[in-house]
C-alpha cells in the first residue's frame, strides 16, 4: 500500500505528537496528558488563513520519503517570549472533519495504477511482431532451399521477394567480391538488338603491311608469320565484348566475306594469264586458286570459326600464289574439317536419341506413378464413402429410435389427459347431480311444510328417476373404465411385439385382453381369428423377417436359374451366377424372379409387410415353395397386426357412444 507523509506537527518537548486520521485522533487525545492539551505551542511556519491545516501522522505511518522535524529547546523561551495574534495557531479541528481531510489529502497524490489492459495488447503486439518476424526469416530462408515454396512465398507473401533477392545478391557479391570492381565498359545487357562488326574488324586477308615490297621469290612463310602475328594482337580486341552466341552466328557470313572478295579476286587473277606467242619459248599457266570451304546449313559455332581460321588461311595462301605448294595440305584440312562435322552430327543424333528414350521412360514412370496415384485415392473415396453410409444409417437408426420414443411419451401423455379430462367430467356431473337432488328435496320439503303431503307419489317418483339416472350414469362410468382398460391392453400387448428382439409368447396379455373386453363379441371374434402357434411360440421381428427374407431370396434367386431336370454340374453353375448376377434396386418393374424379389425387399424396407407377403405370393414353382415357410411367418405376423387394429377399432367405437 503506497503511503504519503503529512507535515509532521511538533509538540512540546522533542517527542512530536503523531495524529492520523479519524479514529486515531481520538486516541491521540484521549492519551495525551490533561496539561499538554491545555497548553499551547508555537507554530514552525506561519500558516495562511485560507489553508487547511493538516493532521498530523503517527510514527508508524510515515513514509520513507517524509522528513523528520527537527526539534530546538523551546520549553524554556515559552514563558518569556511574547504571543503576537498573527503567530496563533488556528484551532485543530473536529475529528470528522479530519477525516475526511485525511482521506482526500491521502488518495490525492496517489500515482494511477499501471493498466492491465495496455500491459496486454503491448505484450500480444510485441509477441505478434517476434512471431511475424520468425515466421518470415523462416519462409525467406526455406525459400532459397525449396522451389515450390519459393514461388508460393514470393507471389503471396508482401515484400517476399525484395527479400529474397537481397540474400541472393548478397549471396552472389560474397562468392564473386570483384564482381563490383570492373568499370562500366565490362558491363552489358542484352538488349535484344542485333549485333553489328564493323568492315574492318577481325582477321583480314591482306598482310600487314612492312615497309619491303614483297618480291615475287619472297617467303610465304614468313608472311604467313606475320599474318598469324598480326591475328593474335588482333584476337584480344573481339573478346572484350560479351555477345550472345546466336548473334555470332548469325554476322560470321558478314565476317567471312571479306575471305569470300579475296578468293574471288585470286581466282580472278590467273584469268589475265594470256598463252605464249609463236616465237616464244613456251610456258605453263599458274595453279588454280584453292576454293574456301563453306557450311551454310551448319549451325555450331566450332565448325564455323575453324571454317573461318581456314578460309584465311586459304586467302593468305592464295595471296602469296602458294596454292601449288600447300594445296594438298589445305585439301586434307577440309576433309578433316567435314569429317568433324559429320562426328558433330553423329554425337547430336546420339545424345537426342538417348534424351528422347529417357524422357519417354520417364514419362511411362510418371504415367504408372500417376495410374498408382488414381487406384490408391479411388480406394481411399470408396472407403470414406462406405464409412460415411455405416454413419448415416447409425444417424438414422438413432433418429427413429428418438421419435418412436417421443411418439411414445406423447401417446403416454395424451392418454393420461383423456383420463383426466374424462374424471373430471365425471365429477362436474355428479356434482350437478348432488346439486339438482338437494334442490329438488328443499323444494319437496317446502312443499311438505306447506301442507303438499298429496304430492308424496310425484316424489317418490322423481326420486325413482335420479336413482336411475344415477345407476345409469354409474353404468357410463363403468364403460368408460372397460374402453380405458381394453385401450391398455392393446396397447401392452403392442407394445410387447413392438419391443421384443426375438420371438416371444403373449398369452398373458392376450388372457388380460380377453378378460377386460368380457362378452364383446368383436374382441373375441378377433381374439379367435390369431393362430394359437402366434401366441404360444411369438411371432417373428421386422428384423428377423428381413433377415430371413435375405437368406430365402438368395436360396430363391439360384432356384429360379435351375432347369426342370438340373444335375450337379446346373446346381454349380447356379450357386455361381446368383453371387455374379447384378441384383436390381427399388421398386423394380417386371414379373421375372430377381424383380419381385427387389420389390418385396424394398417393402420390407419401408415396413411394408402386406405388400411384401403379395409380392412373394406370385412367385411359382420351386420359388415359392422355398419361400412358404416365410409367407406363414408373414402371415401370422399380419394376421396378430389385424386383430390388434380390430380390437383398437372396436375401442374407439365404444369411447365414441360414451361421449
Amino acid at each position: 500500500m503506497l503511503r504519503i507523509s503529512l507535515r509532521s506537527v511538533r509538540g512540546l518537548g522533542s517527542r512530536p505528537i503523531a495524529a492520523a486520521s479519524g479514529h486515531q485522533w481520538q486516541a491521540a487525545v484521549a492519551a495525551r496528558p490533561a496539561g499538554l492539551v491545555a497548553r499551547r505551542c508555537y507554530a514552525d511556519e506561519k500558516a495562511p488563513i485560507s489553508q487547511v491545516p493538516k493532521p498530523p501522522v503517527s510514527e508508524t505511518n510515515t513514509g520513507s520519503s517524509s522528513e523528520t522535524p527537527t526539534t530546538t529547546p523551546r520549553e524554556a523561551n515559552i514563558e518569556a517570549s511574547t504571543i503576537r495574534a498573527e503567530n496563533v495557531p488556528l484551532t485543530p479541528p473536529a475529528p470528522e472533519d479530519l477525516a475526511k481531510v485525511s482521506k482526500t489529502e491521502t488518495s490525492a497524490p496517489t500515482p494511477p495504477p499501471t493498466s492491465g489492459r495496455s500491459r496486454r495488447l503491448r505484450n500480444y503486439v510485441l509477441t505478434l511482431v517476434i512471431l511475424g518476424s520468425i515466421a518470415f526469416g523462416s519462409g525467406v530462408w526455406y525459400s532459397r532451399i525449396n522451389d515450390q515454396f519459393h514461388d508460393f512465398f514470393t507471389e503471396y507473401i508482401p515484400y517476399g521477394e525484395a527479400a529474397v533477392l537481397y540474400l541472393d545478391e548478397l549471396e552472389f557479391r560474397k562468392r564473386f567480391p570483384n564482381i563490383s570492381n570492373r568499370g562500366p565498359s565490362s558491363r552489358h545487357r542484352d538488349t535484344g538488338e542485333a549485333v553489328r562488326i564493323p568492315a574492318q574488324s577481325g582477321i583480314s586477308w591482306r598482310v600487314a603491311d612492312s615497309g619491303d615490297d614483297a618480291s615475287r621469290q619472297s617467303s610465304a612463310v614468313e608472311g604467313a608469320q606475320k599474318a598469324k602475328e598480326a591475328v593474335q594482337s588482333k584476337e584480344p580486341a573481339p573478346r572484350r565484348k560479351v555477345q550472345p552466341v546466336q548473334a555470332k552466328v548469325i554476322e560470321e557470313p558478314k565476317q567471312t566475306a571479306p575471305a569470300a572478295a579475296a578468293a574471288a579476286a585470286a581466282a580472278a587473277a590467273p584469268s589475265d594469264y594470256k598463252g605464249p606467242e609463236v616465237n616464244e619459248p613456251s610456258r605453263y599457266p599458274p595453279a588454280a586458286p584453292i576454293e574456301p570451304i563453306y557450311f551454310p546449313e551448319v549451325n555450331e559455332r566450332v565448325v564455323h570459326d575453324l571454317a573461318h581460321m581456314l578460309n584465311d588461311l586459304i586467302a593468305v595462301i592464295n595471296a602469296d600464289n602458294a596454292h601449288g605448294k600447300y594445296g594438298s595440305s589445305i585439301e586434307k584440312a577440309k576433309n578433316e574439317l567435314r569429317k568433324v562435322n559429320e562426328e558433330i552430327d553423329h554425337i547430336k543424333a546420339t545424345v537426342e536419341q538417348d534424351a528422347a528414350g529417357r524422357v519417354k521412360a520417364r514419362m511411362e514412370d510418371f504415367d504408372k506413378a500417376a495410374n498408382d496415384l488414381v487406384t490408391r485415392v479411388e480406394s481411399a473415396m470408396a472407403a470414406q464413402e462406405a464409412g460415411w453410409q455405416r454413419e448415416f444409417d447409425a444417424e438414422i437408426k438413432k433418429i427413429k429410435q428418438t421419435f418412436d420414443e417421443r411418439v411414445n411419451i406423447m401417446t403416454e401423455r395424451e392418454r393420461q389427459l383423456n383420463e383426466e379430462r374424462v374424471n373430471n367430467k365425471l365429477l362436474e356431473q355428479a356434482i350437478e347431480i348432488k346439486k339438482a337432488f338437494a334442490k329438488e328435496i328443499k323444494k319437496r320439503v317446502d312443499a311438505e311444510r306447506d301442507g303438499r303431503l298429496g304430492k308424496l307419489e310425484e316424489l317418490s317418483k322423481s326420486v325413482s328417476d335420479l336413482e336411475k339416472l344415477t345407476s345409469g350414469w354409474n353404468d357410463v362410468i363403468d364403460l368408460n373404465l372397460r374402453t380405458q382398460q381394453l385401450h391398455v391392453a392393446v396397447e401392452a400387448v403392442r407394445a410387447s411385439l413392438e419391443n421384443a428382439s426375438h420371438p416371444r409368447p403373449f398369452i398373458k396379455e392376450l388372457v388380460a385382453l380377453k378378460e377386460i373386453a368380457a362378452d364383446d363379441s368383436v374382441v373375441n371374434a378377433a381374439i379367435a381369428s390369431i393362430n394359437p402357434t402366434a401366441y404360444q411360440r411369438g411371432i417373428s421381428t421386422s428384423q428377423d423377417l428381413i433377415d430371413r427374407f435375405r437368406r430365402v431370396a438368395a436360396e430363391v434367386r439360384k432356384a429360379s436359374l435351375l432347369p426342370e431336370d438340373a444335375g450337379v454340374a446346373s446346381h454349380a453353375s447356379s450357386y455361381v451366377l446368383s453371387k455374379v448376377m447384378f441384383k436390381k434396386q427399388g421398386l423394380a418393374a417386371g414379373d421375372d424372379v430377381e424383380s419381385i424379389l427387389t420389390r418385396t425387399h424394398t417393402f420390407l424396407e419401408e415396413g411394408n409387410l402386406d405388400a411384401a407377403a403379395r409380392e412373394m405370393n406370385g412367385l411359382n414353382g420351386w420359388a415359392k415353395t422355398l419361400s412358404r415357410d416365410w409367407l406363414g411367418e408373414v402371415r401370422k405376423v399380419l394376421e396378430v397386426k389385424q386383430a390388434l387394429e380390430v380390437i383398437q377399432t372396436e375401442a374407439r367405437l365404444q369411447s365414441l357412444k360414451v361421449e
